[in-house]
C-alpha cells in the first residue's frame, strides 16, 4: 500500500520535511540513469522523465510495503538498504521516515 504522507524526522524528533509519496525528493542522477536504462535517453523528455520517476517510486513503494506492511510507522534511516537510499535526496540530519496512510 502506498503511503499518502511521509515525514522526514531528525535526531531531535523534529520534522525536517514532509511530502506526499508522489512528491518524494528523488536523486536527479538516478532519474537520468533510469531514463537511460529504459529509453536510452540521457536528456529525457517529460514523458520519459515521468515514466522513469514512476518506476523509481515503485521501487521505493515496494521497499516501504516490505518494511511496513501495515503502511503506518517509522523506518530508521540507517536500516534502509543502500539501493533505496541512493534514490532519495534526503538531508544528512534525517534519522527516521514516518509513513502515514
Amino acid at each position: 500500500m502506498q503511503p499518502k504522507k511521509i515525514k522526514f524526522i531528525d535526531g531531535n524528533e523534529k520534522t525536517r520535511f514532509e511530502c506526499k509519496f508522489n512528491s518524494l525528493p528523488l536523486n536527479e542522477r538516478k532519474i537520468i540513469e533510469k531514463s537511460i536504462e529504459l529509453f536510452n535517453d540521457s536528456e529525457p523528455c517529460i514523458i520519459h522523465r515521468s515514466f522513469a520517476i514512476k518506476k523509481l517510486l515503485l521501487e521505493v513503494c515496494d521497499y516501504f510495503n516490505e518494511a511496513l506492511p501495515e503502511g503506518n510507522g517509522k523506518i530508521i534511516y540507517e536500516n534502509i538498504p543502500p539501493n533505496i537510499k541512493e534514490l532519495l535526496r534526503i538531508s544528512d540530519d534525517v534519522t527516521k521516515l514516518q509513513l502515514e496512510i
